[in-house]
């Protein structure tokens, strides 16, 4: 396996895993989750496989393009069995993870248990929705209330102090290297400014990140991400 890319945060990460998975899939790509994500649709991968044995895993990502893959859960999908995971770990060029979940807001704070990262994981793209700016903190922040100022005041409006907590708040639960750490303020479609303050002060932080708006423009993102 080449990489381990886990997408965590919120405000775009499903358009971000399907971009990654895209621009590697002239190599062998899983496309999984360690929470729960929507099947792929047939346009988006090559085979899709629920509960695959490990051996049918493996076989399937012998050859290039996307496989989605995991267990069924109700219409969604979840992690994969031990086994089937340690199989696509070893035939795999790429796997693409979804390791969060933030219920569609655009942004997200933690539980001590997430995000769910796989051990394996090699580099990570948090994601940071800017539609968030200007609402208020409870209507907004998937789990607010983790942050007491917030939870005594969930009207108060998000800005550029809360995009930078929501930031350094996930990447202090990554656990890999601050370089390969990438922080990505999407859906920048009109105002850009408050996403450009916010990456100026972390990047000064030693973070590399971007602003961008991924439905407009994902040509960037897999080489970024990888460091290439």
């Amino acid at each position: 396996m080449k990489a381990c890319i886990a997408v965590m945060g919120a405000g775009g990460k499903t358009t971000a895993v399907r971009s990654l998975a895209h621009r590697l899939s002239g190599f062998s790509v899983l496309w999984t989750t360690t929470t729960h994500i929507y099947p792929a649709p047939p346009g988006d991968c090559r085979l899709l496989l629920r509960s695959p044995a490990p051996a049918a895993l493996a076989a399937a990502l012998g050859e290039p393009g996307i496989v989605c893959a995991g267990t069924p859960a109700g219409e969604k999908l979840t992690a994969l069995s031990p086994a089937a995971w340690v199989a696509a770990c070893k035939a795999a060029d790429y796997i693409v993870c979804e390791a969060d979940g933030a219920h569609r807001l655009p942004l997200k704070l933690h539980r001590p248990d997430e995000p769910v990262l796989p051990a394996e994981t090699t580099h990570v793209l948090i994601v940071l929705g800017l539609s968030a700016l200007g609402r208020p903190v409870g209507e907004a922040v998937h789990r607010y209330a983790l942050h007491p100022a917030w939870a005594a005041h969930p009207a108060a409006p998000v800005g550029v102090a809360e995009l930078c907590f929501c930031a350094e708040e996930a990447a202090a639960r990554c656990g890999v290297p601050k370089e390969n750490i990438r922080l990505l303020f999407n859906q920048a479609d009109d105002d850009m400014n408050a996403g450009r303050q916010a990456a100026t002060a972390l990047s000064r932080q030693g973070f590399a990140c971007r602003v961008g708006a991924l439905q407009k423009d994902d040509a960037f993102l897999a080489p970024w991400v990888l460091g290439e």
